[in-house]
């Protein structure tokens, strides 16, 4: 006599299956970043952890966590602290050795492959139960192909910078928690749908997760606007029966409506303002060169080309004109037509629909009207979900292929692709030469990836005269200083370069960095030259060449754009070389003004003050200092700066006492 399998074991059965098919896959992903574990750092590392003291905790007092935590070097628009906090706390007990930071990733990563596994399945769940009227034609088992995507993903080539590049866990640790209120959100919304409970879970869900995972990256502000994705395709915003949910309707209203506004108002104040990023293009052309580099995204992401797949991206030409270059017109066509196609296939495919909005969405911040640069890899961390969703539904899910073993042996070869892939990037990644050759063959016109393998070269050497890799890295700086477009990294390094070993300094090299400064807005990168050169200067390392020195620093500051890093290291320069204490008080100040809560400024200024014995004018800026000192996180400063002023005070009380 024939027994049926009740239903609910085949269920339990699938369910345990899919967690031993993700525990498998997890393993897997590990195995395949292992090599890239025992690279070096690169890049951002260098000034965000290696370079930043505060990181350098030694105790886990309150004072040094929050000091840390405020420590994120770059730009006044930006916090990070969570992230920033998690890498002290990595210092606290590994010390500065990439290879636990890089396995911190490796876990944050690998958690975020089960937290996008535990999401998928609850999106699943919502949409057999919101649109049976499709999901009753499908086949697919929501626990195993939740597994089968997450493994793909977890994997994919194009999220290896998200693990392997120290700093770009700001990405995968603020993805972690967009991926805990998306699954916390789709419970809540199933709830809501059949049982007409859970709105405070998904209020809840979106602003509680959304506000922790801004504190390790602002990426996080879009998961309202990922949930509102999931409302648009799956449930049409509406409840069981059919009418609009008001509550979901009123959430959304505040949620994204609000914040929209706020966010259009802030970026009215900066973008393409005097404070803005100094960057090679309008906010126009940044716009057209953004279609060619999505475009190039979906095809990094789904059918990657290791040659494509790199650390720099600097040399992407910028599109002037619809047709400058042509593929610029071809583009933006190609990403209207799929973001047509994905709306109007919503009620036949709406997980593909979904897939496609998650993409697009992702890519809201960074490829719209803000001036980053044009490219970064780890920016597809959860776009890249969305094309994976986007494909399977495609292939798999909605609609392509039906039997099981199809379906099997295409999954089995993207992964084995994938981490085919993924594996050689990590063996790129596990020797900072190896990385650095790779990555300058593949952009041999990126004027980033020529400087990291010269300074590679440099720090692969004992810096003498007879070491071979020396002038070989000189040869790269030379020629990569003709680059277009390139900063003037190329040249600081040959100068002070050159200056330690007590080599000649051709002129050249100083007519070539200031004509550049002179042609257009420094970029932070120029600046971190300047910086350079001044302390090369300063130290008595490099020859006394002020005159040349002071050439690039006033075409820098001719620029409205200077920054704040900009003024601060041009007002010590005025003021060691040039001694003009009244320009160089100027330029702290104007400093100040650009970044009124950045305690280095403060430091900065109520140093010189008290240095130029302007003694009340110092007590002054140093209360404004104490009143920045949140939780004792300035402590030790300000103690130094009441010691400096104790004993000018001291000194200036003998010299009145002397006069008399």
């Amino acid at each position: 006599m024939n027994r049926q399998f009740p239903a609910s074991a085949w269920r339990e059965s699938a369910r345990t299956k899919a967690w031993l098919l993700i525990g498998a896959l997890l393993v897997a992903c590990a195995a395949i970043y292992a090599p890239g574990l025992w690279g070096a750092f690169v890049l951002d590392d260098l000034t965000f952890i290696v370079g930043n003291t505060a990181l350098h905790i030694q105790t886990l007092h309150l004072a040094d966590l929050v000091s840390a935590a405020l420590s994120f070097p770059a730009g006044s628009h930006q916090g990070r602290w969570l992230t920033m906090l998690s890498f002290a706390v990595n210092h606290f007990f590994t010390g500065l050795d990439p290879f636990y930071l890089k396995l911190t990733n490796l876990g944050i990563h690998l958690v975020n492959g089960v937290l996008v596994f535990l999401m998928l399945r609850a999106l699943f769940a919502l949409y057999r139960e919101c649109r049976s009227d499709i999901a009753d034609r499908t086949t697919f088992d929501p626990s195993l192909c939740a597994a089968t995507i997450a493994g793909l993903w977890l994997v994919l080539p194009i999220n290896l910078t998200a693990v392997l590049y120290v700093t770009q866990r700001l990405e995968s640790l603020s993805n972690t928690f967009v991926f805990i209120g998306l699954w916390w959100y789709l419970r809540a919304r199933l709830s809501l749908w059949s049982k007409g409970s859970g709105t405070l879970g998904l209020c809840l869900s979106l602003v509680t997760l959304t506000f922790i995972g801004a504190l390790a990256k602002e990426s996080a502000i879009m998961l309202p606007l990922y949930a509102a994705c999931v409302e648009f395709a799956i449930t049409g915003f509406r409840g069981k029966d059919g009418r609009w949910s008001r509550p979901v309707l009123s959430m959304y209203a505040v949620m994204l409506g609000v914040p929209l506004i706020v966010g259009l108002v802030w970026l009215g104040t900066w973008v393409g303002g005097d404070s803005s990023y100094a960057r090679p293009f309008d906010t126009i052309e940044r716009l057209m060169t953004e279609a060619r580099v999505v475009v190039d995204y979906i095809h990094w992401t789904l059918i990657p080309n290791a040659d494509s797949l790199t650390l720099f991206h600097d040399d992407i030409a910028v599109s002037h004109g619809i047709f400058d270059p042509p593929t610029t017109a071809l583009a933006i066509a190609s990403l209207a037509g799929l973001f047509g196609a994905a709306c109007w296939l919503r009620f036949k495919l709406p997980l593909f629909t979904l897939g496609v909005l998650w993409f697009f969405a992702g890519h809201l911040l960074t490829g719209t009207v803000i001036p980053l640069m044009l490219a970064f890899e780890h920016r597809n961390y959860f776009p890249s979900l969305g094309l994976l969703l986007a494909g399977a539904s495609l292939i798999t899910l909605e609609s392509g292929l039906q039997r099981s073993r199809m379906r099997l042996t295409l999954a089995a070869c993207a992964f084995l692709f994938y981490s085919f892939t993924t594996w050689m990037r990590a063996e790129e990644w596990s020797d900072p030469l190896r990385l650095a050759l790779a990555e300058s063959n593949k952009r041999p016109d990126s004027s980033a990836a020529q400087y990291e393998l010269g300074r590679v070269l440099l720090a692969s050497t004992r810096k003498s005269d007879d070491a071979p890799m020396v002038d070989q890295a000189f040869e790269v700086f030379e020629r990569a200083s003709h680059i277009p477009n390139s900063d003037i990294l190329h040249e600081q390094i040959l100068i002070v370069g050159h200056a330690q070993l007590g080599r000649p300094i051709d002129p050249a090299w100083w007519d070539s960095l200031i004509a550049k400064l002179r042609s257009r807005p420094p970029t932070s990168t120029d600046i971190g030259g300047l910086v350079q050169l001044f302390w090369c200067q300063e130290q008595r390392v490099c020859p006394q060449e002020t005159e040349r020195l002071k050439d690039a620093f006033e075409a820098a500051v001719s620029y409205p754009s200077a920054d704040r890093a900009l003024l601060t290291i041009y007002a010590a320069f005025v003021d060691k070389f040039l001694h003009d204490p009244v320009l160089a008080e100027k330029q702290y100040r104007a400093a100040l003004a650009l970044a009124p809560s950045d305690p280095t400024t403060h430091i900065n200024l109520t140093a010189f003050l008290i240095h130029h014995g302007q003694l009340d004018a110092a007590r002054t800026e140093l209360e404004a200092f104490e009143r920045l000192n949140y939780l004792g996180s300035q402590d030790k400063k300000i103690d130094e700066l009441k010691a400096m002023l104790r004993q000018a005070e001291s000194a200036d009380t003998s010299n009145s006492a002397d006069a008399k």
